[in-house]
């Protein structure tokens, strides 16, 4: 019988922690990591989000409100 392989990491990017209130600093909020696996399923990682990657998020959510 073959074993059923794990699922593997697809794409990961940033997403808070909680949803921010409106008009909150997006930089005040807690983030952490959703990775999307190759069985079409989500995780949440609680870990820091590469600085760089939630750094253009931010910038582009910001873009967005105005």
């Amino acid at each position: 019988m073959k074993k059923k392989s794990e699922p593997s990491v697809v794409h990961s990017f940033p997403y808070w922690v909680e949803p921010p209130a409106p008009g909150q600093d997006l930089r005040s909020i807690d983030w952490c990591v959703m990775e999307v696996l190759s069985d079409k399923t989500l995780r949440i990682v609680e870990t820091n989000p590469d600085p760089k990657e939630l750094e253009a998020l931010i910038t582009a959510l910001e873009k967005e409100r105005v």
